[in-house]
């Protein structure tokens, strides 16, 4: 079922345009209504405080699925939730936008979506692909391999927490978090994202270059220390080889993306060797 539900969710997340399957369309007013209890000071004022405000929904999840009690209703219940917090709509649009800009060789416009994608830059001289190699990570890779091995409340959890650490604003309607609950959230991630991005850094080894990417992923395999932003985007760029044309802004950033696509479809093949040998149900 979990590999069904991926598999689901991976194609839908690209056709389903309407703002109902948008992670975003919900999170707003989740933000509104937990404000409507407690002011954006008291939510910002610890790390447990962030911790509940993202488990309140995964734990409404888990609860509704409880209830139900009936695997089929489960399948869909998980499938529609994953669609919605799979994937990022904006992201996506940002970067086709580059990739346009940067085919009209319009430099200004290259620049601008170039910083709509990297204003949240973790460490110093993060390449453009780089960055994309990290969104998809927290998108895709993290939300897949929470969902395979904690269930959609997992990834409900994960989400919420990738987008309070994202400070995602609406500026319209001021639903948004104080920079104090955004160090809160980042600090969170840092430590649930540390199994995880081992993992995906090891796919990003197996499909690229293994043989240069293996000695970086087991200095890093270890060091706690290690920003995971840098970790794994290190050993992604290090796994593809390429010869970048200072003149050919697209090269670096679409190779990286066809490499963490190709991360993507061995996570899957994974899922499905692993439902197979009887280890996920």
């Amino acid at each position: 079922m979990s590999l069904i539900s991926l598999l689901i969710a991976l194609a839908a997340e690209r056709v389903l345009r309407s703002k109902h399957w948008h992670f975003n369309f919900y999170y707003a007013p989740y933000l509104k209504f937990a404000r409507g209890f407690v002011s954006k000071g008291e939510i910002s004022k610890s790390s447990l405080n962030v911790i509940v405000l993202a488990l309140i929904p995964a734990i409404l999840v888990w609860g509704l699925i409880a209830l139900a009690d009936n695997i089929f209703i489960e399948f869909v219940i998980s499938t529609i939730v994953l669609i919605v917090c799979l994937g990022c709509s904006a992201a996506r649009e940002s970067y086709k936008n580059f990739l346009n800009a940067a085919m009209r060789g319009d430099e200004v416009a290259v620049s601008h979506h170039q910083m709509e994608l990297q204003q949240n830059q973790d460490f110093d001289g993060e390449s453009f692909g780089q960055t994309l190699v990290w969104l998809n990570y927290q998108y895709y890779m993290a939300l897949m391999l929470v969902f395979v091995f904690a269930g959609i409340g997992g990834v409900v959890f994960y989400r919420l927490l990738v987008a309070i650490a994202n400070n995602i604003k609406n500026e319209e309607d001021e639903v948004y978090l104080p920079e104090a609950a955004v160090i809160h959230g980042k600090n969170i991630l840092f430590y649930i994202d540390i199994i995880p991005s081992r993992f995906a850094a090891f796919g990003y080894m197996l499909v690229g270059h293994f043989s240069k990417a293996s000695t970086i992923w087991l200095e890093g395999l270890l060091n706690f220390q290690l920003s995971t932003r840098k970790y794994l985007c290190t050993v992604a760029k290090t796994s593809e080889e390429y010869v970048v044309n200072d003149d050919d802004l697209t090269a670096e950033p679409t190779l990286l993306v066809r490499l963490a696509k190709r991360n993507v479809l061995l996570l899957l093949a994974a899922t499905a060797f692993m439902t197979i040998a009887g280890v996920l149900h």
